[in-house]
């Protein structure tokens, strides 16, 4: 049985839309801003992740981890999100300014 949202998201995906979330997760008792998104340029996925702790925003270039990878298949795309422990189920349109 095939999960719904995640094929709908898939299906938004493949169709040139970028599909993210963002969210505040506590760490050892620190507060971090994360943002997660996807996209697929050409046959390529790319993903997108940030993570920056709140209290840092402001000196966000010295402070954060941003990493954009790379994806011939969309399942390894969310395999990698599944690795950085990211429900993808929540991933939606995004709003504003895209993350790339």
């Amino acid at each position: 049985m095939v999960d719904l949202p995640i094929e709908q998201l898939a299906l938004a995906i493949e169709k040139g839309k970028v599909r993210g979330f963002d969210e505040v997760k506590e760490i050892n008792g620190e507060n971090y801003y994360f943002q997660y998104a996807l996209k697929k340029e050409g046959e390529i996925y790319r993903t997108y992740f940030f993570q920056v702790p709140e209290k840092k925003m402001e000196l966000v270039e010295d402070y954060a981890t941003e990493e954009i990878s790379s994806f011939s298949d969309i399942g390894d795309a969310f395999n990698y999100f599944r690795g950085q422990g990211v429900d993808i189920t929540r991933f939606s349109a995004i709003r504003g300014t895209l993350p790339f």
